[in-house]
């Protein structure tokens, strides 16, 4: 019979905990409409054609990054597209989660073209950097976009 050692099992619940806790990655993006080509609503010229990698992420450059209100409902909802999800206004900035990304009628099925293109993000609160918005507490700027931490990939790399 194999023994384990203390060294052993300390590594296998690291793997474990790796395994259950990282959730940013693309496959999610398939769960939601346009899920690919959620736009970046800067006016920054230089990130103005480009979409967000980690739709329910603040930051793309760690694995295990801050979740934005998207990503908590997101996760909170069984990392499923359902009416309660799409009806709902994660970031609180007036539009459905749905009317933000395709699907105001909530009838998108996973693996169909959505009704419309995402106009918007379902997590970051826009106008981005707005009175409004900072009055809720999302305190996220188009500023953060110059240290790479958003938005990296271009509309046009769309697949």
């Amino acid at each position: 019979m194999f023994k384990m050692g203390p060294s052993c099992i300390i590594l296998l619940f690291s793997v474990l905990y790796v395994i259950l806790n990282v959730d940013c990655y693309p496959g999610f993006r398939n769960k939601i409409p346009n899920g690919n080509f959620v736009p970046c609503n800067c006016n920054n010229s230089n990130h103005a054609e480009m979409a967000w990698a980690a739709v329910g992420h603040f930051k793309l450059d760690e694995g295990t990054a801050q979740k934005n209100p998207f990503g908590i409902d997101f996760r909170k909802n069984g990392m499923r597209w359902t009416q309660s999800l799409c009806n709902r206004d994660s970031d609180g900035d007036g539009y459905s989660n749905g009317e933000e990304l395709g699907d105001p009628n909530c009838t998108w099925i996973e693996g169909q073209n959505p009704d419309y293109e995402a106009i918007r993000h379902p997590g970051i609160c826009e106008p981005i950097g707005s009175k409004f918005c900072i009055d809720l507490g999302q305190l996220f700027t188009c500023d953060c976009l110059e240290q790479g931490q958003f938005c990296p990939i271009k509309l046009d790399e769309r697949n």
